[in-house]
């Protein structure tokens, strides 16, 4: 029998080998054309475009960024925007919001002004998978070619599979059952033998009978003196840091990691905002109480202590010297000042110096609030801001962005920056959005 399930087997290899051999006449797809890399000089109305690179640092790039990059304008971006609204990407996707993080691999048409580096010129790649070829597909079906002669071959290289399989499992089996002796009784006699399935060589088999509770687990390396408790030893500080007083029941979380991503709404409960709050790290002098969720309990102490919005009845804190650097406030021009207005009386009432660069925050100023006609940049300027301060402006570029990015450094954080209306998030910021 074994014998001739191998040459069945035999048999089955020259059919099946013509079959795998798909027809000639399926044609071979042909290469897509890609714009030359040379020629003759380009006008300006030949498309530019730019392809969404890999995250940089796990950062993925921004529609500010990018217009930056291209068109020495970070705040241009409402003009790639515009271009790129709804357009279909390479991924399905769609540019449905300026401020949100762009897709790798994703096409962006740029203005005809733009240049730098990343930046392509010719026609746009093809934004979608491209319709198949109706006329190859009918010449290969006209000289009987197709997809047929693959399922031929598919099915053919199915029954070898089967047929193999098969024959070695007989063959197994077979020096099994001669290389195996009959268990004897006490008497001499054969017994019959109870098959055991076919087990590869070298597996353990586990024993008829087993424990009626398992093994208990492996023991952790017993503790060194040092990390047992002591009696009357103080308990670690708490890595969280709104645990530093008791917990209370329905208290939400934050997470330990240094990054935090709350959803909040305003403390004005007729304002519709929905404000989305993240902060990645902290500054490395901080020393207090940099966030925490509160309930009627007072502000913990605090350089410059601010509620951003509250999440049911529990409120959520922040001290903002905290900042590693810029806090925006990003939204539309009208959402964003609304809420940057609210913190801002908060902390002018804590005796923080409120400084506003042009009309950031709205043609009239309460009173009390100072304003500046343009945005600090040496060291004189800087020392007259007060201390501690919070200087709020609008959209940055250049020497004015450099500025803003060091201020907190060069103050020893008593005076950090805050980026109302379409700009890019910070690592600390608030995103603003009108429900």
């Amino acid at each position: 029998m074994l014998s001739g399930f191998v040459l069945l087997l035999l048999g089955i290899v020259p059919l099946a080998g013509p079959l795998l051999v798909p027809s000639a006449a399926v044609a071979a797809p042909a290469p897509t054309p890609t714009p030359s890399a040379t020629g003759p000089a380009v006008s300006p109305g030949v498309p530019r475009y730019y392809v969404v690179g890999q995250p940089q640092n796990g950062v993925r790039e921004y529609l500010y960024q990018i217009a930056a990059q291209t068109l020495g304008d970070g705040n241009r971006f409402r003009e790639l925007f515009d271009l790129n609204r709804d357009r279909r990407q390479p991924d399905g996707g769609q540019l449905a919001d300026p401020l949100s993080a762009l897709q790798p691999g994703w096409i962006l048409q740029l203005p005809p002004d733009a240049t730098g580096p990343g930046v392509s010129i010719g026609p746009l790649p093809a934004q979608s998978p491209a319709e198949p070829d109706r006329s190859a597909d009918d010449s290969a079906e006209s000289s009987g070619g197709g997809a047929t002669p693959y399922l031929i071959g598919a099915a053919g290289l199915l029954v070898m599979a089967l047929v193999i399989a098969l024959v070695l499992r007989l063959l197994r089996g077979g020096r099994r059952s001669r290389n195996t002796a009959a268990p004897v009784d006490g008497a001499g006699r054969a017994t019959p033998v109870e098959r055991d399935p076919v087990v590869p060589a070298g597996t353990a088999v586990e024993p008829a009978a087993r424990p009626a509770h398992p093994a208990p687990a492996a023991s952790a390396p017993a503790a060194s003196a040092s990390d047992a408790p002591t009696s009357g030893a103080a308990e670690p500080a708490p890595s969280n840091p709104e645990e530093s007083g008791p917990v209370t029941p329905g208290r939400p979380t934050l997470d330990t990691s240094g990054r935090v991503v709350v959803d909040l709404r305003p403390l004005a409960g007729d304002l519709p905002d929905r404000l989305n709050v993240r902060l990645l790290g902290m500054n490395s002098e901080t020393s207090g109480t940099p966030y925490a969720w509160l309930g009627d309990e007072p502000l913990p102490a605090a350089t410059m202590p601010v509620v951003l919005g509250r999440q049911d009845e529990w409120r959520f804190f922040v001290d903002l010297g905290a900042a590693p650097g810029i806090f925006t406030v990003t939204g539309t021009p009208t959402a964003a000042r609304r809420e940057a207005l609210a913190f801002a009386e908060q902390l002018s009432k804590a005796g923080v110096v409120v400084t506003v660069v042009g009309d950031a925050l709205g043609a009239d100023l309460p009173s009390g609030y100072r304003r500046l006609e343009a945005y600090p940049v040496d060291d004189h300027d800087i020392a007259l801001l007060g201390a501690p301060g919070v200087l709020f402006s609008g959209g940055l570029r250049g020497a004015e962005l450099a500025a803003a990015r060091g201020l907190a450094a060069r103050t020893r954080h008593q005076v950090v920056p805050v980026l109302v209306g379409e700009v890019l998030r910070g690592r600390w910021s608030m995103l603003v959005t009108e429900q």
